[in-house]
């Protein structure tokens, strides 16, 4: 079969170029194969180097040191008055205990 000169010279260019777009595509495949490669020994690298561990708490805010502060206050006051609260207790039953052994002595 034969082919005329011109249609022949344009093949063999096209052929040309089709051949220079697969051999960038090749080089460009080559390129993120071994970007992957790189990348992937870089994460391999740093986890060995620091192992999953716990993230570090956030700073607290600045309204939220003022909350826990007056958090702090809140307990602190319920604790002093748990505390009066036990001692009025134990004074009240000291007294009804009293009371109680005042009647049966002036009954008997």
């Amino acid at each position: 079969m034969f082919v005329a000169r011109p249609r022949s010279a344009a093949l063999r260019a096209r052929y040309q170029e089709v051949v220079e777009e697969r051999d960038e595509a090749v080089k460009l495949a080559a390129e993120r194969l071994s970007t992957i490669t790189r990348q992937a020994v870089e994460i391999t690298r740093l986890r060995d180097k620091t192992p999953d561990s716990p993230l570090p708490q956030p700073r607290p805010v600045q309204g939220d040191m003022e909350l826990r502060r007056q958090l702090r206050l809140a307990r602190q006051a319920m604790a002093s008055l748990d505390q009066q609260c036990r001692t009025l207790q134990s004074s009240n039953e000291a007294q009804a205990r009293e009371l109680r052994e005042l009647r049966e002595g002036s009954t008997s």
